[in-house]
């Protein structure tokens, strides 16, 4: 979560598919909070949403956690430690050096 001129909150979640029942889910916080904020504020203007949803494949994403605790990625996956000699992010994630950007 950030505080500044604007909010961010960042969430992750085990699988998408737990992510689209609990966002329909009417039970839970996030329908009845979605459905009052369209029908108070709506798309008149005067705030915006910004929403992405990205699916990250297992073995595909690394975090890294030195003198502090897990959070982020590292709680909603297991955790291993970076030894062994591989101590860079293409050799932990099996890229061998031969990763090329998008």
């Amino acid at each position: 979560m950030w505080f500044s001129r604007t909010i961010i909150m960042v969430q992750y979640w085990r699988t998408l598919d737990q992510l689209l029942a609990y966002a329909k889910n009417k039970e839970a916080a996030h329908l009845p909070a979605w459905r009052a904020f369209n029908k108070a504020v709506g798309t008149d203007g005067s705030v915006g949403i910004w929403h992405e949803t990205y699916v990250v494949s297992p073995d595909s994403y690394e975090t890294i956690y030195v003198n502090m605790p897990s959070f982020g990625l590292g709680k909603a996956a297991a955790l291993q430690p970076a030894a062994g000699g591989r101590q860079s992010a293409s050799a932990r994630l099996g890229r061998n050096g031969n990763f090329t950007a998008p």
